[in-house]
């Protein structure tokens, strides 16, 4: 146990496993019992055994040798109990109890027992009075007896019914050595007068009896006085449960009596026949517990039924159909369609269905499925066919029917499908072997344990070759009064041991056409139970199966050469460390074939089988029971037993291996053999191929037995409690994980296993060192030098956890850490993090997570992959194992980040231990500074993007490393960056980069992102405009004239937005989602403003443009006025005044600084003192207007003036010629009295009398029209009132 082999890859191992994978596939794929038989068939029907396929000869196949049945065995009756026959006077009927390994025998009035295996033990009960009829021997309910008494024997007479109990006294291995008899019967009961024919017990501890009258009777029992002061009672089962209380006399009988009861335990049903033929069905309940009568079936019905199943009813007497003679339950096991077997007097063996009930219950009616003839029915066959069978056995398959030869011996015809392996149609051999005497009694010896926890599935039982390596031979024993026989079928390996045997030697044809009949892998599996078992102590036969199986096992083949398929040498093998693949033309268990691939031999291949034959129950089983969660007590699947078992089975076929397996990996690249496609060539590259394919199998073998004496030492030191002290994501791993997975890659676990194991004795040096010592002789692959140093380091762990000393406790956690650090790709990182988490040590947690993904990405493949974008494959994998080891800190991160945010940490996993947020604080800042400090780029780039997918922006920025400006560069050039160009904008900002910034922050600004708004991108530009101006460059200086001009058509886009929002139609909803992202300002005017009709949007741009076109200016600003008076039509004049007033206040303040290229000063006048005649408005409301707009007096009475010469004739159409003379003194007396205000006398006075002149001017042209109305009379008046004051000053 204590070999090792040089540790392999996990592709090495999951390449085999695949092998076994496929060879576990093909095996459970046998067809089941029913539709074998329907495959049978030659044209419709439901009837077969009428073709010589059904039943074929070995002799056809070059095997008259092989036998089918072993020797039989003849034990005779012991000599007392022969010499009491003499003593019989009226009754002597004979039994067997197969439980007990007992045969009976009742001699009138006495019974005798005696052990039928060894002719010894020979007891006899003498205590009744009247001739017993039947005995039966029934395991009791539990609780109801003493422990000390094994079984019931229950004896019938024709008045009463006696149970006595019985005890054993065991000898060695025997519990059932001696067998004795309680003198005193348990219950006695009156039968009621009713003969009793035969008695049948459930595991349940019920106890049927079958009825001369027809009738199934159960005698219930109990422990307790009840039933009217009775501790027993006979219930009627076939009437009511209450017919005790009717008189027997009263009682209907059909007079049929009852002859035989079965019970199928897998459905918990019961099966009576009676003595007409007749089958009657009872449902006992899921539990077994209830009964109820469920269906019949008639002989005659049954005869009707298997003449139609025929596809020439006329070709087969009806006489063979009856009567039935036996039935025989067939276990759910062995098919889930068929449900009994029913055997006639001719040897006819009929099939029954059960359908389910459509009325609620369990099961509805008993169904022929169908009719099997027996031997002789087949034209070519031989004649010999069985007559006046009168008893008959099934089990798995195997039929054995005993018929009638004479009074003198019975023949016993053994018809089998164990030869012919796993077949697509039932094909049988069989054989007939004499018994002298008549058969009274027919069972199956019970098997020494029982096989099929051994057997894989959920499925039926597979056939014997399948499972031939744990099923052991089946034994029949035939009571007659000569004594016992005991047949013993022959499986193959049975077969195979006997020509070997027999032929001293391989040179035999017989041998060589067995491994034809079976196929060379069914063969060569066969011979390895031979040599792995050893099932012969005559080791000349191990040599045999091992000269055969290499004789007989075949060649590997290429597909694509152009080597020949032949038949096995007969020649002695040219190497016994020669494995080659089978060359029968067949397809590899591996599946499809690929141009150049090989076809593995028989050898190779019955390698595979035998393995997986061998695991089949735990290959792909779970480690734990089913229904485990993890938060549950973890209980292990198999026993300690159980794992003894499959370890022992495989270390014979690695023993095997480890001698004939070739030592070292052949070298087999996968281009083509430079050799000739033919010969040598091709079959070199084969066997090279075959060569590491069985070297990869040996490789498996070898961790699996590794695997199971793991497995087997936690089951030794109680599994469950070990399986406590797992981390909780190891135990979730371990509830889904398989045997073959713990195998394949099941590192992590099998680790964290052995350290559950080691922490439970933690504290005891003495007994790790043992337990060391011995999982390094079981397990050497699983627990190497590695695994030493690492149990080391946790009981280092452990003990610091539990030291008060803070210089101390330290001291072993450096220990601990350094030792980890040299194991570091064998660890159970995350649980070894979490353990110093719990003890404050976080720079263990940094420092061993970043050398394990060191250690397991030593060629920096992620750090490549991220760099340089090569090598993506194998990037992924590297990536994987960091994210792994790095997930270990953040873990630990994320612990702390929650503590010190004041959340209580409910779903902390990471071992983290603080007593406030201000000291999770304070470890989460340290942690950090360690994390800053490390030299592993690949960990900064995810340690950063940790800190920002926790928002810890300000953490991130205050990171002073060469790898964080990389990082972000880096991530830029991702499709989604905002945030990164978000972070590296402040990055730089704080780093005072301020051009590097103001270049992000103007990237931004442009950004296509439906998540920035137009405020967002404005706040970006002036962002950008102040890190600009901080900048020194002249290249900033031109970059900041760049972002300023930008700014402005940014406002001028804003102005529109602003300007649609008042517009509700749909549109302008478009329009608006448009303007969250910049635009230039050609397509600001032609796409927004213009289109939407924004004239001051409009002549803002034009503005903001330079581009100076007076028809447009002058257009644009009669549609503002227009717009303005329009969105105050519903207002009162004094707020419409108002209103515009204050938009023409506020347009001059943005346009006269322009020399009124945009605020065309003559035309605005003119359109303002139209709106207000129009308007009946205040004369003086537009010469105010202008003057807050900003229009000096002088430069306003200048065009007023101009306005007056112009003499347009717009103020006759609005009855007003003279409107402007009454205007112009307004604005003159505004303008003197400004002047008064603001200007010197002596500047003063040229002013005025400029003034004065006009004036005069202006009066001499009033006087002088030839129109008087009240708008003359008003300005002659205004400008001789304005004369006055000029002479009065």
């Amino acid at each position: 146990m204590n070999t090792s082999i040089k540790p392999v890859s996990m592709d090495t191992l999951e390449t085999a496993a695949k092998q076994i994978d496929s060879a576990l596939s093909l095996d459970r794929q046998y067809p089941e019992m029913d539709t074998l038989l329907k495959n049978s068939r030659i044209s419709g029907g439901a009837l077969t055994g009428m073709t010589d396929t059904d039943y074929p000869s070995l002799c056809n196949h070059g095997l008259a040798s092989v036998p089918l049945i072993g020797p039989v065995r003849h034990i005779p009756l012991p000599t007392e109990l022969a010499d009491q026959f003499s003593h019989v006077q009226c009754n002597c009927i004979m039994g067997l109890l197969p439980q007990i390994s007992r045969g009976w025998v009742t001699i009138d009035t006495d019974i005798f027992f005696w052990n039928y295996e060894t002719g010894g033990d020979l007891a006899y009960y003498e205590g009744l009075a009247e001739v017993v009829l039947t005995v039966g021997l029934i395991t009791p309910r539990p609780g109801v007896f003493q422990p000390h008494i094994k079984f019931l024997l229950v004896v019938c007479t024709a008045s009463e019914i006696v149970v006595l109990g019985v005890t054993f006294q065991s000898e060695l291995d025997d519990p059932y050595a001696l067998m004795h008899l309680q003198p005193n019967p348990l219950f006695t009961i009156s039968s009621e007068g009713i003969n009793m024919i035969q008695v049948k017990g459930t595991p349940e501890g019920r106890i049927f009896l079958a009825g001369a009258n027809g009738h199934l009777f159960e005698l219930q029992y109990q422990s307790y006085l009840s039933w009217f002061g009775k501790r027993c009672k006979l219930v009627n089962q076939s009437t009511s449960y209450f017919s005790f209380l009717v008189p027997s006399a009263l009682r209907f009988g059909d007079n049929d009596p009852l002859v035989q009861i079965e019970y199928d335990e897998s459905r918990q049903l019961l099966y009576t026949r009676s003595d007409t033929g007749s089958i009657y069905l009872y449902d006992l309940g899921a539990d077994g517990q209830g009964i109820s009568s469920v269906s019949s079936i008639s002989q005659d019905a049954i005869t009707n039924e298997a003449i139609r199943s025929a596809n020439n009813p006329h070709e087969i007497d009806k006489s063979n159909f009856k009567p039935l003679v036996s039935i025989s339950p067939i276990k759910k096991n062995e098919s889930n369609t068929l449900a009994l077997m029913g055997v006639t007097s001719s040897g006819v063996r009929i099939y029954f269905s059960i359908s389910m009930s459509a009325l609620g219950g369990r099961y509805g009616s008993l169904n022929l499925a169908h009719v099997r003839m027996p031997p002789g029915f087949a034209p070519n066959g031989p004649p010999q066919r069985p007559l006046h069978v009168h008893m008959a056995s099934f089990s798995r398959g195997n039929s054995i029917l005993c018929m009638s030869q004479n009074d003198n011996i019975d023949v016993v015809w053994s018809i089998s499908p164990d030869t012919f392996g796993i077949d697509k149609s039932l094909r049988e051999t069989s054989i007939t072997t004499a018994i002298e005497g008549r058969v009274w009694a027919l069972e199956q010896c019970p098997e020494p344990f029982s096989f099929e926890s051994k057997v894989a599935g959920s499925r039926t039982l597979p056939p014997t070759i399948v499972c031939q390596h744990v099923q052991p031979s089946r034994r029949f024993t035939l009571l007659t009064s000569q004594g016992t026989f005991i047949l013993t079928s022959m499986r193959p390996v049975d077969q195979l041991h006997h020509l070997l045997e027999s032929s001293n030697g391989i040179d035999t044809d017989s041998i060589q056409n067995f491994f034809k009949l079976h196929r060379e892998k069914e063969g060569c599996a066969t011979a390895l139970i031979l040599i792995c078992n050893n099932i012969s102590t005559d080791k000349i036969i191990s040599q045999h199966a091992i000269r055969a199986f290499f004789k007989y096992g075949g060649e590997p083949l290429l597909r694509g050469g152009m080597l020949q398929v032949s038949t096995p040498s007969t020649t002695q093998p040219r190497n016994a460390n020669f494995f080659l693949p089978e060359q029968s033309g067949m397809q590899s268990l591996g599946g499809a074939i690929m141009p150049n691939e090989v076809i593995y031999s028989g050898k190779h291949d019955g390698i595979c089988l035998y393995f997986a034959r061998t695991l089949a129950p735990l290959w792909d089983s779970k480690i734990v029971e089913d229904n485990q969660s993890p938060d549950k007590a973890l209980i292990s699947r198999f026993t300690c037993e159980d794992l003894s078992w499959f370890s022992e089975q495989l270390t014979g076929l690695k023993l095997f291996l480890d001698e004939y397996a070739p030592m070292s990996v052949a070298d087999v690249s996968d281009s083509p053999v430079r050799h000739s496609r033919t010969g040598t060539g091709v079959r070199a590259q084969a066997e090279a191929y075959e060569r590491n394919s069985v070297l990869q199998l040996r490789l498996l073998v070898q961790y699996s037995i590794e695997g199971l004496e793991l497995w087997r030492e936690l089951c030794e030191h109680q599994f469950y409690m070990i399986t406590e002290r797992l981390p909780q994501i190891i135990k979730e791993d371990l509830c889904r994980t398989t045997f073959r997975d713990l195998v394949v890659s099941g590192k992590q676990i099998t680790i964290a296993l052995i350290n559950a194991l080691m922490e439970r004795y933690y504290g005891d040096s003495n007994l790790t060192d043992a337990l060391s010592k011995r999982l390094r002789e079981i397990c050497p692959n699983l627990y190497g030098a590695a695994d030493l140093k690492m149990t080391k380091a946790n009981e280092l762990l452990q003990s610091a956890k539990h030291q008060t000393n803070k210089t101390e406790q330290l001291a072993m956690l450096q220990k601990s850490l350094e030792l980890f650090k040299q194991v570091s790709s064998n660890i159970d990182l995350a649980h070894i993090c979490t353990q110093f988490a719990s003890v404050g040590f976080y720079v263990g947690v940094v420092e061993l997570s970043l050398v394990s993904a060191n250690q397991l990405d030593q060629q920096n493949v992620n750090l490549n992959l991220t760099l340089n974008g090569a090598g993506e494959m194998l990037g992924e994998q590297a990536e994987a194992v960091r994210k792994h080891c790095y997930t270990c800190i953040t873990n630990t991160l994320n612990s702390l980040l929650l503590m010190s945010q004041g959340t209580s940490g409910l779903n902390n996993t990471s071992g983290v231990k603080v007593s406030s947020a201000l000291e999770a604080e304070k470890q989460l800042s340290s942690m950090l500074e360690i994390c800053y400090r490390s030299n592993d780029e690949i960990f900064h780039i995810f340690l950063y993007d940790w800190l920002i997918g926790n928002n810890l922006i300000n953490r991130l920025l205050d990171v002073k490393s060469s790898y964080l400006e990389p990082y972000l560069r880096r991530s830029t050039k991702q499709s989604d960056n905002t945030a990164i160009l978000e972070i590296m904008w402040k990055y730089y900002e704080k780093s005072r980069n301020y051009g590097n910034a103001a270049r992000i922050l103007a990237k931004l600004a442009d950004r296509e992102s439906s998540s920035f708004t137009l405020w967002d991108r404005i706040d970006y530009i002036s962002r950008a405009i102040l890190c600009a101006k901080a900048g020194t460059t002249e290249e900033s200086g031109q970059f900041l004239h760049e972002l300023e001009d930008k700014m402005d058509v940014a406002q001028l886009q804003l102005k529109i937005h602003s300007a649609l929002e008042q517009i509700k139609t749909e549109e302008a909803a478009v329009a608006l989602l448009e303007l969250n992202t910049l635009h230039d300002i050609s397509t600001l005017f032609a796409n927004y403003a213009e289109r939407f009709n924004l004239s001051e949007c409009q002549l803002a741009i034009l503005h903001c443009a330079g581009h100076y076109d007076p028809p447009l200016i002058q257009k644009l600003w009669k549609e503002l006025l227009s717009q303005e008076l329009n969105a105050t039509i519903d207002l009162p004049e004094i707020s419409k005044m108002s209103s515009l007033r204050n938009k023409i206040v506020t347009l001059g303040v943005n346009y006269l600084s322009s020399a009124e290229k945009f605020f065309p000063l003559q035309f605005i006048v003119q359109q303002l003192e139209v709106i207000s005649v129009r308007g009946g408005w205040e004369e003086k409301w537009a010469m105010e207007t202008l003057l807050q707009a900003g229009v000096s007096h002088a430069h306003l009475h200048e065009i007023y003036d101009t306005l007056l010469k112009l003499k347009s004739t717009c103020w006759e159409q609005l009855g007003h010629p003279f409107h402007l003379h009454t205007v112009i003194p307004i604005l003159l007396t505004s303008y003197v009295a400004h002047l008064n205000k603001t200007v010197s006398l002596a500047e003063r006075k040229p002013i005025i009398s400029t003034i004065q002149d006009i004036i005069d001017t202006y009066v001499v042209d009033l006087q002088a029209s030839t129109t008087l109305g009240p708008d003359v009379t008003t300005a002659l008046t205004r400008f001789k009132s304005l004369q006055s004051s000029f002479s009065r000053q």
